[in-house]
């Protein structure tokens, strides 16, 4: 999390979360979305709902490509092969559109 929290763009969404919290929900969510989301598993649902706030003070699809930039950097410096960085952020780009959804509707 390190990252996120120097970006500018992004450390102001982490102020005040308990980020022992967020890293045991992330883990939570990442280890489903990568051993594949059961179909009766409403990510987007869960999303919307958890990052409503977030949305309220701006979040939208923009911090979502730092945050998956900062994701594949991350692995990079890890050194996971590059096929591998894709296939994981293949995995997290369908959620793209679910940022895009909840800044337009914080923003009505």
């Amino acid at each position: 999390y390190g990252r996120l929290l120097r970006d500018e763009s992004l450390m102001g969404f982490f102020r005040g979360v308990d980020m022992g919290k967020l890293k045991e929900h992330q883990h939570t969510f990442l280890s489903t979305a990568f051993a594949g989301i059961p179909p009766d598993f409403d990510a987007a649902k869960i999303i919307e709902t958890k990052h409503s706030h977030l949305f309220a003070r701006g979040l939208n699809e923009t911090h979502f490509d730092m945050v998956a930039a900062h994701f594949a950097a991350t692995l990079r410096d890890l050194q996971v092969k590059p096929d591998l960085i894709d296939k994981a952020i293949g995995v997290l780009a369908p959620l793209r559109p679910i940022f895009e959804r909840g800044a337009i509707a914080a923003a009505a």
